[in-house]
């Protein structure tokens, strides 16, 4: 499961995937999930906590399509 924490304007949310491949698969849409540009508080990836070197949308799709 895939756990994304991050900030919408000026709120805190969250956004649960089932698999990392669901959030991969949606960000390559013509329409994405959410904009590269978006910045992540905390992702975990089955329970273990990711460190991101781009702490955005676009950082953690590059992390998990590689």
């Amino acid at each position: 499961m895939l756990v994304i924490q991050y900030v919408n304007g000026q709120t805190n949310a969250e956004k649960v995937y089932q698999k990392a491949a669901e959030f991969v698969a949606n960000q390559q849409l013509e329409v994405p999930d959410f904009e590269d540009y978006v910045a992540i508080k905390r992702v975990t990836l089955d329970g273990q906590p990711l460190t991101l070197a781009d702490a955005t949308m676009r950082g953690l799709y590059n992390y998990l399509n590689q």
